[in-house]
């Protein structure tokens, strides 16, 4: 049983990680102005049986949505943000064995970024100048145990634990913004939550995550652009009382996207993912998730 709840557990708490160009995000923009994102998702996974017929399989649904403030700032001649992300989920996962559903707001969370090179800061006039080119980037979120919580509930928002997420960029464009190949190298630290209670348990600790990434992405005209995209993850096994609940990442997931800029300064990004390599116990999962950026 602790197996099963370790597993449903790192479902839940690894959502989507990234989407394609989030690097430009905020280099897209000129400094000393606010980017907003409304960002929803929905996520569905079933988990195998694991052939003993001693569990069934784990059928899980998470819708998300989140809000996203950020302000574009010039650090030291380079273009820079910090962000809010007030994220909401509703999420559900049955089973033969139980079932059980869940919705309410999940962690706040920060964002500091900064361009390491090839994103200068840049007025509003300048910007309208400005040939893009390669650039790389640092990352750092930090995601409070500010959220909705029961320790004795399967199903949480929130994680109840502090989430450590350094990020380094690389994005390549050959043709001044039309094409870009970009690579993300990230880990993720937790620390533990010792308030988990589920079956008796006391706390639950988790293992780093890396996380890769690639993004191929083509603007079809100055509006409209296309995206493939990869995602591999390793590591992330929980434990539940110390013991191990075998539910380690060690996934790929392939994707495809759009963008589309409806008017100026709003664009909308539609995004789907799927697993396409897992060990044998890992979710079969698949994503859609839809981006809506406005800059002010």
């Amino acid at each position: 049983m602790l197996f099963l709840l370790g597993g449903l557990t790192l479902l839940m708490m690894l959502p989507a990680t990234g989407s394609a160009g989030s690097a430009r995000d905020y280099l897209n923009a000129p400094i000393n102005t606010w980017l907003t994102f409304y960002n929803v998702g929905y996520n569905t996974s079933v988990t195998p049986e694991d052939g003993l017929d001693i569990t069934s399989r784990i059928r899980a649904n998470v819708l998300s949505q989140s809000v996203v403030v950020t302000r574009a700032m010039d650090y030291w001649g380079r273009t820079g943000g910090i962000s809010l992300v007030l994220p909401y989920i509703y999420l559900e996962a049955s089973s033969d064995a139980f079932s059980a559903s869940n919705q309410g707001f999940s962690d706040l969370s920060f964002l500091w970024q900064m361009n390491i090179f090839g994103g200068p800061a840049l007025s509003k006039e300048q910007f309208r100048s400005f040939v893009p080119g390669p650039f790389a980037s640092f990352h750092f979120f930090v995601g409070t145990p500010l959220g909705t919580y029961d320790p004795t509930r399967t199903l949480n928002p929130s994680s109840h634990r502090w989430t450590f997420f350094p990020t380094i960029n690389y994005s390549y464009t050959p043709d001044q913004g039309w094409t870009w190949l970009e690579a993300y190298c990230s880990g993720k630290l937790f620390t533990k939550n010792a308030d988990y209670r589920v079956a008796n348990a006391s706390e639950l600790t988790q293992k780093p995550l890396l996380l890769v990434e690639g993004h191929a992405s083509r603007n079809v005209t100055p509006s409209f652009w296309l995206s493939t995209d990869l995602y591999y993850d390793v590591g992330g096994e929980t434990s539940i009382d110390g013991v191990g609940q075998r539910d380690a990442a060690d996934t790929l997931r392939l994707g495809a996207g759009m963008g589309l800029r409806i008017w100026a300064g709003t664009d909308v990004i539609l995004n789907y993912e799927r697993v396409v390599v897992k060990p044998a116990g890992q979710p079969d999962a698949q994503t859609i998730r839809m981006t809506i950026r406005r800059l002010w």
